[in-house]
């Protein structure tokens, strides 16, 4: 008789686990709201960090103000700045904002951009690390 009350127990036990596991699971889909990405989303928005090794800051900072110089000029560019970090000057972030994502691009795949990443390969201390962004409205 125990060991059917202990085995009656241990079940319901269980059961009332597995409800409150699928409830908590129902509660967090809710408060948690899907974010998709829209399509084409405008203005669309890139941030590239860029790690240069110590010894080569003063080059690699030329290199980032040429550019932010000769993007500043590209079609479909909006804003460029090229940002130094306080505490460690030899990390950078460069942040752009374009009208879409075909004029970033087509800017990606320039002539002046490849020439860009060749000049800085000598220089880097990690690869480029490159994120995509868009607007939450």
């Amino acid at each position: 008789m125990r060991s059917m009350r202990r085995a009656v127990t241990i079940l319901l036990s269980v059961g009332m686990m597995f409800s409150a596991g699928m409830l908590a699971n129902r509660l967090r889909a809710q408060q948690q709201p899907t974010l998709t990405a829209p399509a084409n989303p405008t203005p669309f928005y890139v941030v590239t960090f860029v790690d240069i090794t110590p010894d080569n800051k003063e080059t690699g900072a030329a290199l980032l103000k040429q550019y932010v110089i000769d993007t500043r000029k590209a079609p479909g560019v909006q804003r460029v700045e090229a940002l130094s970090q306080i505490s460690r000057v030899n990390h950078f972030v460069i942040y752009e904002t374009w009208l879409n994502e075909d004029a970033f691009h087509k800017h990606e795949g320039s002539q002046a951009m490849r020439d860009f990443r060749a000049k800085m390969l000598p220089v880097l201390g990690a690869p480029f690390d490159q994120r995509t962004h868009f607007k939450i409205e």
